[in-house]
């Protein structure tokens, strides 16, 4: 069934009407008629059972009307909240980062800027359209946050502080800490990923001084755009939310 995100504004009641891009999507590349069913996001953890009444194809402005059959929490929302901040990599390496992440179940993408950070800037309206094509993919509940802007190593140590969050640095030099020793009972947790080459010691060593802790990948050295998937992979499965 084809899941869309909408503004909660829009199913406050028992009728719905689609117009711009939605009613297009519906209307001229799915072509469904009335009749059809499909599910609403609210982003809020919500989804609606909707069947089509009207479809009305109108050049570019296309309308779709529908009513709710039922409104439940949305499945695909993991219960621990998990941040990723990533370093920034090059080409579309971090595009799939983005894709990946949100149907592995992240919540937070935060974006990094670190010493070997190499050829990227912010393209935050892409990263936005990603992430929406992919949690409407996976039927997410929500939709995972991104901060638009990169920061600075320094200032995502500050924010990790400041909130008191559970934080982990995947390291290669780490020997003891790995993914399967996660505490129990954690429900909001954020990890870090370096860019190609990785963090470097001095920024390792600024994150331990701020309270981050060092955890392992495993004995192989992952590419910087499977690191940061792999690693939530691996906390929401053995936090049981996988």
């Amino acid at each position: 069934m084809n899941h869309f995100f909408v503004e909660p504004a829009l199913v406050t009641g028992p009728e719905v009407r689609l117009e711009g891009e939605i009613a297009h999507q519906l209307s001229r590349v799915l072509r469904l008629e009335p009749g059809a069913t499909i599910l609403l996001l609210d982003g809020q953890g919500f989804e609606y059972l909707v069947e089509l009444s009207t479809v009305q194809r109108q050049g570019k402005a296309d309308i779709v009307t529908g009513r709710v059959l039922e409104r439940r929490a949305a499945s695909g929302e993991p219960r621990v909240r998990l941040t990723l901040y990533q370093a920034l990599v090059k080409g579309e390496k971090f595009d799939y980062i983005l894709q990946k992440g949100t149907e592995i179940g992240i919540s937070r993408f935060v974006p990094l800027l670190t010493e070997r950070c190499v050829g990227q800037t912010a393209r935050p309206d892409r990263w936005k359209k990603i992430i929406r094509e992919a949690a409407e993919q996976s039927h997410r509940g929500t939709l995972p946050g991104l901060v638009e802007q990169p920061l600075k190593l320094s200032e995502a140590l500050e924010r990790i502080k400041a909130g008191n969050e559970t934080a982990f640095m995947a390291w290669e030099e780490e020997q003891e800490l790995s993914f399967h020793q996660l505490p129990d009972g954690l429900t909001e947790l954020s990890i870090l990923i370096g860019p190609e080459g990785g963090f470097s010691k001095n920024e390792a060593a600024q994150a331990l001084a701020a309270g981050v802790r060092s955890i392992s990948l495993g004995k192989r050295i992952l590419r910087a755009e499977t690191a940061g998937p792999i690693a939530a992979a691996l906390a929401l499965y053995q936090l049981g939310d996988i």
